[in-house]
């Protein structure tokens, strides 16, 4: 690796870490109760241009969940490539050992709130 793109590699890490920093500030008002890090940075992998966020989200919402992510896009207005899985606690643990996703934040993810 170069020493271009190992600059640019701890440069996109700060930012996703700024920003998960920020995440962790603004979400909890606008009703998020748990907060996960999933995928590459939470496994401590390679980091590359495309790196983004990938978060698991509890929070209590009627709204039908293909619509939940966008309530955080809107509010939020991420900086970094963000995907926000969510779910309410209810659904989170009934579906804690069979939903691939969940199985990854209980077993692998970095809990960062909650």
């Amino acid at each position: 690796m170069s020493p271009v793109m190992f600059g640019f590699a701890r440069q996109r890490q700060q930012m996703l870490e700024a920003e998960l920093r920020r995440y962790i500030d603004e979400m909890p008002p606008l009703g998020m109760t748990r907060l996960i890090l999933i995928g590459q940075l939470a496994r401590g992998g390679t980091i590359a241009p495309e790196t983004g966020l990938n978060l698991v989200v509890v929070q209590e919402t009627d709204e039908p969940p293909h619509r939940r992510p966008d309530f955080w896009v809107t509010h939020l207005r991420p900086s970094v490539g963000t995907n926000f899985s969510v779910y309410t606690s209810q659904e989170f643990d009934d579906l804690a050992n069979s939903d691939p996703l969940l199985i990854e934040a209980t077993h692998y993810g970095e809990r960062l709130y909650g």
